[in-house]
Order: C-alpha cells, then sequence, then structure tokens
C-alpha cells in the first residue's frame, strides 16, 4: 500500500531531476534585472522551489513538465515574497520587488506580490488563463512552445494571453500597482 503511494512521489522527484535546468533558467529569468537577484542566486531560488515542491508533493499532483514548469516558478515567486516579508520584518519596512510587466517592456514595472496576488484571482476566474500566464511570462515560452505544452491551440493561446494581459492590468490598474519606471 505504501509504495502506492510513493509512486507519484518518485515520478514528480524524477521530473524535478530532469527539470532542474530549466528551473534554473526560470529562476535567471525571475531574478533579471531585480534586486532580490543581489540577494537570493538563480540556483538558490532553483534549489529553494525544488525543495518546497518535493516536500508538498504529496498535496501536489504534477501532470507533465510544462505543468511541473509552471508549479516551480509560482513557488519561486512566493519563495521570493517570503524573502521580501522576512526583510521586511527584520527592517520593519519590506522593500518593493519589482518584475516587469506580462508581455511588456522592462519599463513596465509592477511589485512582484501584486503580480502574484492577481495571478491567484486569475486562477480562481481561469486556471487555464493563468496557466497561459505562467508558461507565456514566467518560464518564457513562445505561443508554439506553449501550444505545444498545454495541447491548446496556438489561435487560442494568443487570445488567452492577450485577455489574461487585459485582465490583469485591469485587476491591478484599480489597486493603481502598475507603474512606469
Amino acid at each position: 500500500m505504501e509504495t502506492r503511494s510513493r509512486e507519484p512521489a518518485r515520478e514528480a522527484e524524477r521530473l524535478l531531476t530532469q527539470c532542474y535546468d530549466d528551473m534554473r533558467r526560470v529562476a535567471r529569468r525571475i531574478l533579471a534585472g531585480d534586486g532580490m537577484a543581489a540577494q537570493i542566486q538563480p540556483t538558490d531560488l532553483a534549489h529553494d522551489a525544488a525543495i518546497r515542491l518535493i516536500l508538498s508533493n504529496e498535496e501536489l499532483s504534477i501532470e507533465d513538465r510544462g505543468h511541473l514548469l509552471a508549479l516551480a516558478a509560482r513557488t519561486m515567486r512566493r519563495i521570493l515574497i517570503d524573502e521580501v516579508r522576512k526583510a521586511g520584518a527584520a527592517k520593519r519596512r519590506a522593500p518593493t520587488v519589482l518584475t516587469e510587466w506580462p508581455g511588456g517592456s522592462a519599463t513596465t514595472l509592477v511589485d512582484l506580490s501584486d503580480l502574484d496576488a492577481a495571478l491567484t484571482a486569475l486562477q480562481v476566474y481561469s486556471e487555464r488563463h493563468a496557466l497561459i500566464v505562467e508558461m507565456r511570462f514566467t518560464l518564457g515560452l513562445t505561443v508554439e512552445e506553449t501550444a505545444k505544452q498545454t495541447g491548446i491551440p496556438e489561435r487560442t493561446v494568443k487570445r488567452h494571453w492577450q485577455a489574461a494581459r487585459a485582465w490583469l492590468h485591469d485587476y491591478l490598474k484599480a489597486g493603481e500597482h502598475v507603474s512606469v519606471a
């Protein structure tokens, strides 16, 4: 009985091992141009995310490589938010961690914790749209790569990407979280 329950865990660990280089690439992308890059290295961020994913594996049902990378990206964002909160608790003021707007230029910045909250809200609204944002923005996949990873037709990926960005913009704009650097 216990060997059956360990089979999904072993499969997830195997996938993590296979995707570790991709996770480091995602970590570099998340940290690019951000002040947190001086405090945490991409390898450390990928490693911490892998550990969290392994420890939470009992709750997770990892479907495939794309799903694992999307979970890893979400976990990395949460690790950075936790680090910011720790620093803020120590200094009584949390520093702002900015990231570029999904699909925008590096001059359009948004607070990482606000973007994470918006993505969580988008996931409640539409898991498919949130998945496409994770694939396109956080993982840096092209429309074609996203379609291949998710099995969603390219035209649908393009429409969902455009709709999700508009939804996120409206969500963040309501709280005035989008700024131009």
